[in-house]
């Protein structure tokens, strides 16, 4: 059985971004490929179709644990996931399709951080992905305001052979209220 490995730091607040940023560039381990392959593999040593039985037994042999099933649409399944710890992980979701893993979404972002904190740390692990795949494409690039909430999202994708690969930056705010994000999403063909 395949044991995934946790991302353990005692950083103080003020290097938590680039720590963050190393510990995401972590997950881009597993894109050992040859360059002319540009092979994509989920993270945390997983790979893609896995059965439902294999991703269970993996999560509870790194202490993690399933905290919401969710029915999709098409008959497949999303895992929240929780214990699987990384410098400003928010969020684990696996996608299943058919009962096999077929995509995996990672959610960052913490508290104190600032507009600049989320810049640094999403160009760091584009940049690290354009070091192995070549330039991204440019999927989302828009701001705008829907009643009274300005809304901004910029987004890059990689397509490679067996999968893809997407990083997002999502904001949202208002006077009153305010909320960031930047999330990696792998996905099988």
């Amino acid at each position: 059985m395949r044991r995934m490995p946790l991302f353990h730091s005692t950083s103080t607040i003020r290097g938590a971004c680039a720590l963050a940023a190393c510990g995401a560039v972590q997950f881009f381990s597993s894109l050992h490929a040859a360059p002319a392959e540009r092979e994509v593999q989920p993270p945390f040593g997983l790979a893609w179709g896995e059965t439902a039985l294999q991703l269970e037994e993996a999560l509870l042999a790194a202490n993690a644990q399933v905290v919401e099933r969710k029915k999709a649409s098409g008959g497949g399944e999303t895992w929240q996931v929780a214990g699987l710890r990384q410098i400003a992980l928010q969020r684990v979701a696996f996608h299943l399709r058919g009962g096999n893993l077929a995509g995996v979404e990672l959610q960052y972002g913490k508290a104190d951080w600032t507009p600049a904190n989320y810049d640094s740390f999403m160009q760091s692990i584009r940049q690290r992905l354009e070091e192995k795949h070549g330039p991204g494409k440019l999927v989302a690039r828009k701001q705008d305001s829907e009643r009274g909430i300005l809304q901004t999202l910029l987004g890059y994708r990689w397509e490679l052979s067996g999968g893809a690969i997407e990083i997002m930056y999502f904001a949202a705010q208002n006077p009153a209220n305010l909320f960031r994000t930047v999330s990696l999403h792998y996905s099988a063909k």
